[in-house]
């Protein structure tokens, strides 16, 4: 496990929400980690930050789901598009709606599934105290790609050759 101190603050609101699930679901007890945007930004990509993704395994996400249900505005259920499916739930935290997701897969060109999701390669953040667990940029990079959302992986790439550089 890697520990960094964040390179980017989160918007305050989003602050507080992150501050308040690491009280209702702490990652020493629910093994979860903070991705999309939000966890981008807290390694340093220069990104706008809408709500805060949080990705974990199935049987995890209907614990949190259960933890959060006063906050719950759609129940854990399976999502799929032609190219990528997943458990997706979502609640509202503070003001900031929180994504679920567990089970990400993307579906790769000969109609297999890949998963990017590996919890033994987590960075630690240290942001103003609060220690938020998030997935290394370099498999962010892979998950953005594999979405084709290439002008994202772009800036997580752009961002990693800073931090090489440096």
């Amino acid at each position: 496990m890697t520990n960094l101190v964040a390179r980017l603050d989160l918007p305050e609101a989003h602050t507080r929400a992150l501050a308040a699930l690491l009280e209702y679901i702490p990652p020493a007890e629910f093994l979860w980690a903070l991705t999309g945007s939000a966890g981008l930004r807290l390694q340093g990509v220069d990104v706008p930050v809408h709500d805060l993704d949080i990705q974990t395994e199935e049987k995890t996400v209907y614990l949190i789901e259960q933890r959060l249900a006063g906050s719950m505005k759609t129940a854990v259920q399976l999502w799929e598009s032609p190219g990528m499916r997943s458990l997706d739930g979502k609640a509202e935290v503070e003001g900031i709606e929180i994504e679920l997701l567990a089970n990400i897969a993307h579906k790769m060109p000969d109609g297999t599934w890949r998963t990017y999701t590996d919890f033994f390669r987590l960075v630690w953040v240290d942001m103003h105290g609060l220690r938020v667990p998030t997935f290394l940029l370099e498999d962010e990079l892979e998950a953005y790609e594999a979405m084709g959302r290439s002008e994202k992986a772009a800036l997580i790439r752009k961002t990693l050759a800073s931090l090489f550089n440096s």
